[in-house]
């Protein structure tokens, strides 16, 4: 027999094609593309398959991801992408997927006025239009199959469910799909890549993409103005001038620990964005070029147990768990330190994703995941039985479409997935002329900016 969930909800992200009872009856999510076929099968784009399967127990929903769900889920082939394989796989472009497509992300800073603007609105009207490709189940017992309800939600409202959902921890531990794990900067890779497509295909600009927030250049936050994400209130409370201070949390996170948000769209009184930045004593500076360093010059990707309490593993320092020893008695590091830093919505983990900031954070995180990465082309991802199932390198990446391992992005650099990272136009004011170097790869390649590494 199976264990199940404490919580008595779940929600996540479906096509809306896969939410039919038929679809449920069925067990199977292969949505007909254009052509007709389930999959774009007649034209070639994929077909509708049935993933090996791994029996677990305790049973959770994301663990052996979509099987509680489908038994049939679409197989991409070539660069074809997406739940119908209708869409290209990042990098690529055109009716065929045979058209290269490259952008190259922006420290947020260094946007001129109009590129601010355009990506600043932009997220606005995600926040505000509803997807019409998937759905938000909210169901107050997934066991029960005629039981299953959906929602529509907005573009990034539904950017904001996958991060909950993936950061929901797993029953009796403190492990989840997305945190504490190899997995951590790859499942956030895949998720910027989400969101970026999302908004592309919404506002119909194939170019739009998530700079970055290189917060080692400002002992502050030099970006809660309202030319950018709002400046705040004593309260926390984001500045009337901005439009983010219309936008509103969608949950709470008193319902985080062990059961699963049951959404509300009428909720009458959603919270707002907060933010108290540097207000937090245990928190009241952001990460500095020193912490960079320190973890990019550490060899190992991962180490045991794979989790929270690995040390001497640029995950856990990166994710920010593995803590510097100094005099700013710090309680998190770099990634995490950045949300508890900005004392508010950020700061816990079922809302953080609410904060339109929560992106050009992690477009940091991402780069700084690259370059290690270019640096350490002998590494590869971890395998142990001590890495929870979720996170190892063979398990699918929850909750995701279509299915992909966690370490099939392992080999796959920024260039291969469609965008780089170019170097602000103004030197870091931390680093000596001539710290900087090209690196190998050709035009586009980004600048490495804190530390040397042989290739």
């Amino acid at each position: 027999s199976r264990t199940f969930l404490c919580g008595i909800y779940v929600e996540a992200q479906f096509p809306h094609a896969c939410t039919t009872q038929e679809a449920l009856d069925r067990k199977t999510c292969c949505p007909l593309w254009k052509d007709g076929s389930p999959c774009g099968q007649n034209s070639n784009r994929g077909i509708c398959a049935a993933p090996a399967r791994e029996a677990l127990t305790p049973f959770d929903y994301r663990v052996d991801w979509p099987s509680a769900f489908y038994t049939y889920v679409c197989k991409c082939f070539d660069k074809y992408d997406g739940f119908e394989c209708g869409v290209c796989l990042p990098g690529w472009k055109g009716p065929n997927c045979t058209e290269p497509h490259l952008v190259e992300r922006k420290e947020i800073t260094d946007m001129n006025d109009t590129e601010r603007e355009s990506f600043l609105s932009n997220l606005d009207h995600a926040k505000h239009n509803t997807s019409n490709r998937y759905m938000i189940l909210t169901s107050n017992d997934t066991t029960v199959f005629s039981n299953f309800k959906f929602h529509s939600a907005t573009v990034y409202d539904l950017y904001v469910w996958l991060h909950y959902y993936a950061a929901k921890k797993y029953a009796d531990t403190d492990d989840d799909a997305a945190h504490r794990g190899p997995a951590f900067p790859f499942w956030h890779r895949v998720f910027l890549l989400f969101i970026e497509r999302e908004i592309r295909l919404l506002t119909g600009k194939e170019d739009f993409y998530i700079p970055y927030w290189d917060w080692t250049r400002h002992a502050n936050c030099n970006i809660c103005t309202n030319d950018y994400f709002g400046a705040v209130d004593p309260d926390g409370l984001i500045d009337k001038a901005s439009r983010f201070s219309k936008w509103r949390v969608r949950y709470h996170s008193s319902s985080f620990p062990r059961v699963f948000f049951l959404f509300r769209p009428d909720d009458p009184s959603p919270a707002p964005i907060t933010r108290k930045p540097g207000m937090d004593p245990t928190a009241d500076t952001l990460p500095n070029m020193g912490d960079v360093n320190d973890t990019l010059g550490t060899d190992n990707y991962d180490t045991t147990p794979y989790n929270s309490r690995s040390r001497n593993s640029f995950r856990s320092k990166l994710e920010g768990f593995d803590i510097p020893r100094d005099s700013r008695h710090l309680q998190s590091s770099m990634h995490n330190l950045v949300h508890d830093y900005l004392n508010g919505t950020m700061s816990h983990l079922p809302t953080a994703a609410n904060d339109p900031l929560f992106m050009v954070h992690h477009s940091f995180v991402d780069k700084l995941l690259e370059e290690w990465l270019q640096c350490h082309k002998n590494a590869s991802y971890p395998e142990s039985g001590e890495i929870h199932k979720a996170q190892r390198g063979g398990a699918f990446m929850a909750p995701f479409f279509p299915l992909r391992t966690n370490d099939w992005y392992w080999d796959k650099d920024t260039l291969s997935l469609g965008y780089s990272y170019r170097e602000h136009s103004i030197p870091h004011p931390g680093l000596n002329r001539g710290a900087t170097r090209k690196a190998e790869g050709g035009e586009g390649r980004a600048l490495y900016s804190f530390i040397f590494c042989d290739t």
